[in-house]
């Protein structure tokens, strides 16, 4: 079933960011069901039997697509085009596929080989990959596809405008990021700051601790609450060492050719204005410093696209379509865009979500109904029951298993080893089963309380 909606299934295991949870009924008795947790169970121990080889394979159209980007959002949408049975090509700049999932979030967290794993089932559909081809001017691929759709992600750090920003030791989040999972020299020192306070930063911050850095500080303007970061992350980061600095200003970055560290001011307030234009109240006489030999900054990512392209560029150097839900074509017909390249640095799940809304679109425009959908799981429906379970609503939530600080900061090793295997019955036992009211009709009078009846 889980296979049905993304191609990925066993990645979104590892790191999806799981905001279903926040919707999850359980979390009004006690604590949300181990959505994420329960579905990383369930393709770890995948073997295929049940969907390989099954699911939807329409005859060949002759209608050929080129998806440029490799990436979660163009990966499923060559996915989903060629069982509409159409010709996809995909090519990626870089060595391999993956995009940021393999190039952004680190293999501690997420191991190379399960990237490697599903777009091995991409590419037996049928879909041909091409590696190491880096597109300049799409329109030029007009003239060979039918269709072409731009998934080029956000591999393109962004350099904050402040003083002391083109000194040496001045890192971007991307590039240190790729450098690392390539095992490429990062040029860090020994002792880093990271600007910013997502999950990308962190991930710079705790990369750089498994590269040997000694000292490690990360400073963010938002407050401890409103940090973007997953509490998780946070809270393994510390507890591996990382400092965090969170309600900061950042004023300069000091040093004359190479950095010596940050000065900071505290924030007293924060907050968007109607133009996304940071309005920020300081606290007088709160100048600080923090030494540094090197500063990653890590505010975001923007798409590696120039005008040159031949395509309109919109906010943060995204690519410009007619609308980013419902009609992904861009400025030139028969070109689309999908992913973070058209609304900026998301999570891999919603570049899943605009990869399938762009194959369905771009079907529709090749000829097709636009209808991607298809059944993998056998159809049948679970037995109702109504028992009682002592203490249920007191069945507190299993924990993934996690190694010890001392255990994984040095390396690149996975860290998280799920849900254990004594303990997921027993989360999938925590549901309420929000969806029994589905199967369970209710009588057509309900005595003294039926509509109309008089006391």
């Amino acid at each position: 079933m889980i296979r049905e909606k993304v191609p990925f299934p066993k990645a979104l295991g590892y790191i999806c960011t799981h905001v279903c949870e926040l919707k999850c009924k359980r979390g009004e008795v006690n604590e949300a069901m181990a959505i994420r947790g329960i579905k990383r169970y369930a393709t770890d121990h995948d073997t295929g039997s049940v969907w390989k080889g099954k699911g939807k394979q329409l005859q060949d159209t002759g209608k050929k697509v080129c998806v440029v980007g490799g990436g979660p959002a163009g990966l499923t949408a060559a996915y989903y085009l060629r069982k509409q049975g159409h010709a996809v090509t995909v090519k990626e700049a870089l060595p391999t596929v993956g995009g940021m999932m393999a190039y952004g979030i680190p293999s501690y967290r997420l191991p190379r080989e399960i990237i490697a794993e599903e777009a091995e089932v991409i590419a037996r559909q049928g879909v041909q990959i091409e590696v190491n081809e880096k597109v300049e001017k799409p329109l030029e691929l007009l003239q060979e596809y039918d269709a072409v759709l731009m998934a080029i992600g956000g591999h393109k750090g962004v350099r904050l405008p402040m003083e002391g920003n083109g000194l040496d030791g001045v890192i971007l989040n991307a590039d240190f990021l790729r450098n690392a999972s390539m095992g490429k020299e990062t040029g860090i020192g020994r002792k880093i700051i990271v600007l910013g306070g997502g999950n990308v930063a962190f991930d710079c911050a705790r990369t750089a601790k498994r590269l040997g850095a000694q000292e490690i500080h990360l400073a963010c303007l938002e407050a401890r609450e409103a940090m973007t970061a997953d509490d998780e992350e946070i809270q393994q980061a510390q507890e591996e060492g990382i400092i965090v600095h969170p309600a900061q200003t950042f004023e300069r970055i000091t040093g004359k050719e190479h950095v010596t560290g940050v000065d900071f001011m505290n924030v007293k307030s924060f907050a968007f204005d109607e133009n996304r234009r940071a309005v920020i109240e300081k606290e007088e006489g709160s100048e600080h410093h923090i030494d540094a030999d090197t500063v990653i900054f890590a505010v975001g990512q923007r798409p590696d696209i120039t005008e040159e392209a031949g395509l309109e560029l919109g906010r943060g150097n995204t690519i410009a379509v007619k609308d980013t839900d419902r009609q992904k074509e861009s400025s030139v017909q028969g070109i689309f865009g999908a992913g973070d390249a058209i609304y900026g640095t998301k999570s891999v799940i919603m570049a899943i979500e605009s990869g399938r809304e762009a194959a369905s679109e771009i079907d529709r425009y090749l000829g097709g109904d636009g209808d991607i959908s298809e059944i993998l799981a056998p159809v049948g429906d679970a037995e109702p029951y109504i028992g009682q379970c002592p203490g249920f609503g007191y069945l507190e939530k299993k924990q993934t298993q996690v190694d010890e600080p001392g255990k994984r900061a040095d390396n690149f090793n996975l860290y998280d080893h799920g849900i254990s295997d004594g303990d997921i019955c027993a989360e999938a036992g925590r549901c309420l089963q929000c969806d029994l009211r589905l199967k369970i009709a209710g009588p057509s009078l309900w005595g003294d309380f039926a509509e109309n009846k008089e006391a």
